[in-house]
């Protein structure tokens, strides 16, 4: 029986990708895609394996940083749309009804403010 050997190989650079796809907050049907590669040139004698696993958890770290920070940004992003809109609202509510107050008052020139 022959057995054939595995050739011994030098592992120079490391290569690893992380990526989250995860869905919009507010919007349907929009995904956001997260991602990073990372490369590393290993040291005469650093363990190829414990590199790469090492490596792969900053990637995966570097990705979930950046997913949380987006997710902040886009619900601070919604709320300050939400309270624009709010505020717009308002605004059209409160001329309406200045305008409605000088309309009766012109009907009824005796009414005074604050009666």
């Amino acid at each position: 029986m022959v057995r054939h050997q595995r050739p011994k190989m030098k592992i120079n650079t490391i290569t690893v990708t992380a990526g989250r796809t995860f869905n919009h907050p507010h919007e349907q049907y929009s995904n956001l895609r997260p991602e990073v590669s990372m490369t590393a040139t290993l040291e005469d004698g650093e363990d190829a394996t414990k590199a790469a696993q090492e490596l792969q958890a900053r990637a995966e770290q570097i990705v979930e940083d950046h997913k949380r920070g987006l997710l902040g940004s886009i619900e601070e992003l919604y709320q300050l749309t939400e309270r624009q809109a709010e505020v717009r609202g308002l605004q059209n509510e409160l001329e309406r009804a200045q305008k409605r107050l000088e309309a009766i008052r012109s009907e009824n020139p005796t009414l005074q403010l604050g009666v």
